[in-house]
């Protein structure tokens, strides 16, 4: 396509009837040429748009002597570039996005089942004989001691002992019987 150079000389100068000339003149051509890189149309058809946007914005900068065709397509071209661009770091935040709220789910799950263990590990612990359920409360809420627990309830070490080790038979017991043997490890 050979421009006239009358009609870029016009365009230069604002004349709109130049402009829509021009854009009935090439319009598929770079409908066409965009389409063929995105293989989207409607993708092609906004950006032939903005092509030709570009042309009325920067109007007054048109060198009538210069090839128009390789100025319209190097427009063209940075437009689709700049858009797959876009698209390009639009797909990479999408997927960090989705990773992350990925993340979020496993982590709110994760909190979740500690959380139902943890009752339900309150609720073993509250079958407990009483004595026992102190002993056990003292020892693994508080952190005392043997030798502190058996002071503060006024018995022995060795009673302490004995009935700490009975309740986490009981706790393990159950536990394993409920399938949950490997998560009481990490609780107690």
């Amino acid at each position: 396509m050979k421009m006239d150079g009358n009609l870029l000389i016009d365009l230069k100068n604002g004349d709109e009837k130049a402009f829509e000339t021009l854009f009935w003149e090439y319009n598929q051509h770079v409908y066409h040429f965009v389409y063929s890189l995105l293989y989207d149309k409607s993708m092609a058809a906004d950006l032939t748009q903005n092509v030709f946007l570009k042309i009325w914005e920067k109007h007054d900068t048109i060198d009538a002597e210069q090839n128009f065709d390789a100025y319209l397509f190097t427009i063209a071209r940075n437009l689709v570039y700049k858009e797959t661009e876009n698209r390009l770091l639009s797909e990479k935040l999408t997927e960090s996005l989705q990773r992350q709220l990925s993340d979020v789910d496993s982590l709110m799950e994760e909190r979740i089942d500690a959380e139902s263990l943890r009752e339900y590990i309150n609720r073993l612990i509250e079958e407990l004989p009483l004595s026992r359920r102190e002993i056990f409360r003292l020892s693994r809420h508080e952190h005392l001691s043997y030798k502190e627990i058996a002071e503060r309830l006024s018995i022995s070490e060795k009673t302490v002992e004995t009935q700490l080790s009975r309740a986490l038979r009981f706790l393990r017991d159950r536990l394993s019987s409920d399938g949950f043997l490997c998560l009481i490890t990490l609780f107690l």
